[in-house]
């Protein structure tokens, strides 16, 4: 298992079944698997997570705001 040596892991630094949250002003949340992002939008395993937070945009009606918060989670079955 890897070991986080930096306080912005990139996708390569994630641990076993790590997600990713997003949560907008307007109150929703969001959660990303990292693998299903990889490849898409000129992301790859060395792309810093929280860099990610400029990329994103809410898709909430009359929001389209930048998160304002993200962060790593386990994933909870």
């Amino acid at each position: 298992m890897p070991r986080r040596t930096t306080a912005d892991p990139t996708f390569d630094d994630l641990h076993r079944r790590e997600v990713i949250w997003l949560k907008c002003k307007c109150g929703k949340e969001t959660c990303f698997r990292p693998h299903d992002l990889i490849g898409r939008h000129g992301i790859t395993l060395r792309t810093r997570i929280f860099a990610l937070q400029d990329r994103f945009r809410c898709k909430v009606k009359n929001c389209g705001a930048r998160p304002e918060r993200i962060w790593l989670d386990k994933w909870r079955d």
